[in-house]
């Protein structure tokens, strides 16, 4: 009975230890090199403050003459484990999150990694040197000591259950749609409004968190904390279960973390003292035949029977809203004709004004001196050849790229130098040419991103205040499926967007744009890629966004479209802009001709 009790006990360590780590690499697509040091400064923390205190002249007997600690209570100590292996995570997480991912945080990480786990081993007078900080003192529980394996199963049994729930309902939640929608496309995250560095340094601590508390129960069960139990191939072997149980998916950690940790009894009984080597080449040979046969893993994303029930509660909500919208629906509020709601406009007014923007890459003048305005409630094109700096004219204006000099006003104040997640907040959002979706999210999730002001993005309010986060995402979520319904996508609300036609997808990335609420809409050639006979419903989608009062600007190949849409034109030409006006003057004029409308 004990030997299958500890057994378990080592599979719900690892266990704990992916799924925390899942939250980096699955939810936010981050790898971590370092899990395995967090999971060792939870252990060497929960030792050093439970440790009796030294008496005056006498020193604890340990393994390397540690002098003694602080004599602090189990649970108390275990908590100050959990904070101070977050905060450390935090602190090395603010640089290089905001300067650096992909292989370069995978660098920092292993870096940081290797570094800890010498400590670990040098500084003998706190840590115990290479021999480990012991004897530990055992959990307690209710003023019991728990030094038998079916005693402290029961604990940290407990403690696993609650780290699949925390985990999953983090992942899962508003929080949890930031973190996939930065490990999808972060620039268009912060095109929404939403900041990208705090997320990741949250989901950084709180993942090294969880593997503190791991980490000390660890130290506190077997009574020693050493370095070659939180070294590199620990957190190898975390990332391990992660990719063999797929990503975004606790459930999937749980079924590889049970697989792998089986296999160390197994191995043990079937060849000995040779185990160890064994498990190196079964692990290896694993992830070589996931990467090329299963990608996704065992339990790939968006399978597994709590996600299955979870899109079936989602699907009964959507067919239970208001029917799709028709082919002559309209923004509600909106005038039933584009002429009719022109004629219903008050005198033009200067809502956005670009001033001599430039920029230059190297000796290319991308840009050079542009100059126009937007006016609300109407649609300015910015038509021009292939090259001629409309859609980096886009990047300029919401700073995607720093201009070498101009300035840009919205609604009379300067937003020139903010970033594209300020200038989205305060009522200027724009779209993609290449459409940057979140692939591996559903159309309706893709649109529920744009949402301003959700409190239920808070991690802290996710945790204290569970009702208020389940009311206000029901109000989120219908939201944004009002906004699909205005782009007819309601139908489709619940389909991954990966799945659906490129055509579809633009009309997704509208209904994004219509759900950040912003008053003005850059549009960078949306019915590029669409199908001949879904453009005029693209059109019509416009068009009510104009009637509708926004204040539009339009980056179209199509001079069809643009004849049909835009109320004034910007002519623009190897970065400058050389004619303004509306398109039926632009067309007449023979230089323009020349250029770009044929002779």
């Amino acid at each position: 009975m004990e030997y299958y009790a500890d057994i378990a006990i080592q599979i719900m360590f690892l266990m704990m230890l992916a799924l925390s780590l899942n939250l980096l690499v699955g939810y936010t697509g981050e790898t971590s090199m370092a899990q395995a040091a967090f999971y060792g400064i939870g252990a060497y923390t929960v030792g050093l403050l439970t440790m009796p205190v030294a008496v005056a002249g006498l020193e604890i007997a340990t393994s390397s003459g540690v002098a003694g600690g602080a004599g602090w209570p189990f649970w108390p100590a275990v908590l100050i484990s959990i904070l101070v292996s977050a905060a450390v995570a935090s602190a090395i997480s603010i640089p290089a999150l905001s300067r650096v991912r992909g292989e370069f945080l995978i660098l920092m990480t292993l870096a940081f990694q290797l570094v800890t786990t010498q400590l670990m081993g040098s500084l003998t007078s706190i840590t115990g040197g290479t021999f480990g900080l012991t004897p530990i003192p055992p959990m307690t529980l209710f003023g019991q000591s728990l030094i038998k394996p079916s005693q402290v199963v029961i604990v940290v049994g407990i403690a696993t259950v609650l780290t699949f729930v925390f985990c999953y309902r983090l992942g899962e939640s508003p929080f949890g749609r930031v973190l996939k929608g930065i490990r999808e496309q972060e620039t268009a995250v912060r095109a929404v409004g939403k900041g990208t560095v705090l997320p990741k340094v949250i989901v950084f601590g709180v993942a090294a968190g969880v593997a503190g508390l791991a980490g000390a129960l660890n130290a506190s069960y077997y009574q020693v904390a050493a370095p070659q139990s939180f070294n590199l191939d620990v957190s190898i072997l975390a990332i391990a279960v992660v990719i063999l149980g797929g990503v975004a998916n606790p459930v999937g950690t749980v079924v590889a973390a049970i697989l792998l940790g089986l296999l160390n009894p197994v191995l043990d009984a079937l060849v000995g003292a040779e185990a160890s080597a064994w498990r190196g080449v079964i692990y290896g040979l694993a992830l070589v035949l996931v990467m090329r046969y299963r990608p996704q893993g065992l339990i790939p994303e968006h399978q597994g029977p709590l996600r299955f029930l979870r899109r079936r509660r989602r699907r009964n909500a959507a067919e239970s809203a208001a029917p799709a919208r028709s082919e002559r629906d309209r923004v509600p509020g909106a005038a039933p004709t584009a002429t009719d709601a022109a004629a219903s406009r008050p005198a033009p007014e200067v809502v956005l004004s670009v001033e001599g923007m430039s920029k230059s890459f190297g000796g290319i003048k991308a840009v050079s001196d542009a100059t126009f305005d937007l006016t609300r409630g109407q649609i300015t094109a910015l038509v021009g050849p292939n090259g001629a700096g409309k859609t980096t004219l886009f990047n300029l204006i919401t700073n995607a790229i720093t201009p070498d000099q101009g300035a840009v006003t919205l609604n009379g104040t300067s937003i020139t130098g903010l970033s594209i997640s300020e200038i989205a907040r305060r009522g200027m959002a724009r779209s993609f040419q290449d459409g940057r979706l979140f692939e591996r999210l559903s159309a309706l999730d893709n649109v529920a991103m744009a949402i301003p002001d959700q409190r239920a993005e808070n991690p802290f309010i996710l945790t204290v205040r569970p009702l208020y986060v389940q009311k206000r995402e029901r109000a989120v979520r219908q939201s944004a499926l009002e906004c699909l319904q205005l782009v007819g996508m309601h139908a489709d609300a619940e389909t991954l967007v990966a799945d659906l036609s490129y055509g579809d997808q633009k009309l997704v990335a509208i209904a994004r744009l219509i759900a950040t609420g912003a008053d003005v809409l850059l549009l960078d050639e949306p019915t590029s890629g669409v199908d001949p006979s879904a453009v005029e419903h693209v059109i019509d989608v416009i068009s009510d966004l104009r009637a509708a009062g926004k204040t539009i600007c339009l980056v179209e190949h199509s001079v069809h479209m643009v004849e049909r849409l835009a109320d004034r034109a910007v002519f623009l030409d190897q970065g400058r802009v050389l004619a303004m006006g509306s398109m039926k003057e632009l067309m007449a004029r023979q230089d323009l001709k020349e250029i770009y409308f044929g002779a």
